[in-house]
């Protein structure tokens, strides 16, 4: 029988959310009845104030298959109404050539939101099982003449089926995984050169349940994507592959602590001038499944050196997708030799023409005390060393929904793309130490958030 239609596998299936949905890491490569991109642009160069043929463009790729097996968990939460389909919990049967939810031609529908969880766009894939299909973002903005309106605005994407896109239950499941490259733009002209990749950062793709819609504007496990009478802004939370930000006991003053990694904050080394040059940012990126407004403005945060010092700083999180430019404070002790920050790219600076409210937050955050290490080595391992040090910050993010009802109510995905720079050491002759003489800064692989867990604030 198919699951959906089981009683008693649902009842189990809710007692399970309830008891076994305790808080965890982001979790992916999992089928979903519908996928989260949490973050999506395009942008024909990186900085508006210095122009180059240095681009950013999203590809977001989708596989269908033909059958997904009973044991697979989360499918058993993420594609409740379309696996497992050749048998119960109870009762698994054999694996079929075909499952008959996933088999039929079908479409995948793609809907873009702005920050504040505004439809902007959408558009339709047609996939067949066993199938591959991708979406390049860039391309998809410069074919339909989007160029003016889109070019370095940045959203989210909802992927749905064609069943879930009209308010049904989802009528097949799909993987989707993303990127973010950065690189050279083929072709002087934005309009038509597309982005070559040259290096690339990995966007966490949240998969999720798509149950029949019923008047609700409330996702929940069951249903976890909400199309129907939304006028296209669809409401979306990762209930149970992301980071759960309630604890549903209804005492709404719970605090979720997820932890965000750190590019190098601090860099002592060799020649003087060259400290600051070495404190790179850091993109933070937060996805929450709400606009916080001001309960996640102003929001403390602890910043934490590789030797457990700490300062404390504040950040504000207000939107449904937030971007943070985090820069080191270069005015502060040693830091204030010369002051110098790094460019920000023009999806943080640059506002939404639709809501005239800046696209991300460029943010200079303190720098935890250190001590300095002189560098007097001939082989330039502590240099090296040292080079590699980073951090992280410690985000506390309030509940904003928690009604007692003992299941996931709220989740958010958070991830940072700590910058990475090629140097290259050469012997300083006056002194015989190890200097910097040639620094390249180049996006570095994506690090999840650490999610800690749900903490009481009850008396």
């Amino acid at each position: 029988m198919n699951f959906k239609k089981t009683a008693i596998a649902a009842g189990m299936f809710t007692a399970l959310a309830a008891t076994s949905m305790s808080a965890h890491a982001v979790r992916e490569t999992e089928a979903g009845e519908a996928n989260l991109v949490p973050f999506v642009l395009w942008s024909s160069s990186v900085f508006d104030n210095n122009p180059t043929i240095f681009g950013i463009n999203t590809v977001i790729k989708l596989t269908v298959p033909m059958s997904v097996g009973n044991d697979v968990i989360p499918n058993f939460y993420t594609a409740i109404h379309t696996s497992p389909t050749n048998g119960t919990i109870n009762k698994p049967g054999k694996q079929k050539p075909a499952d008959p939810d996933l088999v039929p031609s079908n479409t995948v529908h793609w809907y873009f939101m702005d920050q504040t969880s505004v439809h902007r766009l959408n558009g339709t894939i047609d996939v067949t099982p066993e199938d591959v299909a991708v979406l390049d973002w860039g391309a998809f903005v410069r074919k339909n003449g989007k160029q003016g309106e889109f070019d370095g605005f940045p959203g989210y994407m909802v992927l749905v089926t064609e069943a879930g896109a009209g308010g049904d239950d989802a009528d097949f499941s799909f993987f989707a995984e993303a990127w973010m490259f950065a690189g050279v733009r083929a072709g002087a002209n934005p309009d038509t050169g597309g982005v070559i990749g040259i290096v690339d950062a990995k966007i966490p793709v949240m998969p999720m349940s798509d149950g029949a819609d019923n008047g609700s504007k409330k996702p929940t496990v069951e249903n976890s994507v909400i199309e129907a009478g939304v006028n296209q802004s669809v409401i979306a939370s990762p209930l149970v592959a992301g980071i759960r930000t309630n604890w549903s006991d209804g005492n709404g003053s719970d605090v979720t602590v997820v932890d965000l990694t750190l590019g190098n904050r601090n860099v002592p080394i060799g020649n003087a001038n060259l400290i600051n040059a070495l404190q790179v940012p850091t993109l933070l990126v937060v996805w929450n499944d709400r606009n916080a407004g001001g309960k996640w403005s102003g929001l403390g945060v602890d910043i934490y050196n590789d030797k457990e010092e700490k300062c404390s700083d504040s950040i504000d999180l207000p939107y449904q997708l937030n971007l943070v430019w985090a820069q080191t404070d270069v005015t502060a002790g040693k830091n204030a030799q010369i002051p110098f920050a790094w460019p920000v790219p023009k999806f943080i600076y640059g506002k939404n023409p639709y809501t005239g409210k800046p696209f991300g937050l460029d943010k200079i955050f303190c720098v935890p005390p250190y001590q300095a290490t002189p560098v007097t080595d001939p082989d330039g391992a502590i240099a090296l060393e040292q080079l590699l040090q980073g951090g992280f910050m410690k985000l506390y993010l309030p509940e904003l929904i928690d009604t007692g009802i003992g299941a996931p109510e709220s989740a958010a995905v958070a991830w940072s793309v700590p910058l990475q720079y090629f140097v290259t050491l050469e012997t300083d002759p006056a002194t015989g130490d190890w200097v910097p003489t040639d620094i390249s800064l180049i996006p570095f692989e994506t690090a999840l958030g650490h999610d800690r867990g749900l903490f009481s604030q009850a008396p």
